[in-house]
């Protein structure tokens, strides 16, 4: 919240003060208070993570392409996404809905045929971190990226209200994910790096998206948080050149 008002200087302080309170509180909630017992919550680290040890030159490499890889992907996403909103406009409201949810809903079942889950297409894809980060195979990496992809897209142009942050940080780690699977490359140091430059290239938050790839990977992959800094930063970076791009227009038919 923070870096997000960060243009509104010290006006932004009594915008905070209300969640800064009921963050407090709903954390009390799950941790409990004296002799009353918290809720159960879950923890946002991912589990079963390989510990990585030390910072290389080759992790450097791997978070550069992967921020510039991602960025590039998100912004095609946002490009889809404004293209269906543009052309459904003439549709109404009610028929792009149900019509992005059946597009979403084949989709997904086109991925399911395909070996991929169908559940990682539907939904966010925040459940389905841990197993793709074990995953070892190029055809269902390929098979989640370009579904969650456009099933991404369909979402945004068609006025679904859902979760706009985590199918993005799912993007990225399935980018980073070829990394593991071709180079050998730790999970742990995919997960830090594909993390960052999702949340980066969705949210345009460059501070938060390495504080929220460093709570992904725990205590395991500390040492993987320069990498995950790099990946954010040049997914940034790539961002914001791709936004100065400008948007060609469409062709007019005369026939």
């Amino acid at each position: 919240m923070v870096e997000g008002g960060i243009a509104m200087g010290s006006a932004l302080l009594p915008v905070l003060l209300p969640g800064f309170v009921a963050a407090a509180i709903g954390f009390v909630l799950f941790v409990g208070l004296g002799d009353w017992g918290g809720l159960s919550s879950q923890a946002l680290a991912v589990p079963n993570l390989p510990a990585y040890n030390g910072t290389h030159v080759y992790a450097m490499l791997v978070a550069a392409v992967v921020g510039v890889v991602t960025a590039v992907i998100v912004a095609g996403v946002r490009r889809g996404a404004g293209t269906l909103v543009t052309g459904g406009r003439r549709l109404g409201l009610t028929v792009l809905l149900v019509g992005g949810g059946l597009a979403v809903g084949l989709i997904a079942q086109v991925a399911d045929w395909l070996g991929a889950d169908s559940q990682d297409v539907l939904f966010s894809g925040q459940a389905g971190v841990p197993a793709l980060a074990a995953t070892e195979s190029t055809k269902i990496l390929l098979v989640l990226l370009a579904a969650k992809a456009l099933g991404y897209a369909v979402s945004l142009g068609c006025g679904f209200r859902g979760g706009q942050v985590f199918p993005a940080i799912f993007l990225g780690i399935a980018v980073a994910e070829f990394a593991h699977t071709w180079f050998d490359v730790s999970p742990t140091l995919a997960v830090a790096a594909g993390a960052a430059a999702g949340m980066s290239a969705g949210t345009r938050l460059l501070i938060t998206s390495t504080l929220f790839a460093a709570l992904l990977v725990g205590v395991p992959g500390l040492d993987a948080v320069p990498a995950a800094v790099l990946a954010a930063a040049t997914a940034w970076l790539t961002a914001q050149a791709l936004d100065r791009r400008p948007v060609p227009a469409p062709a007019v038919s005369t026939a």
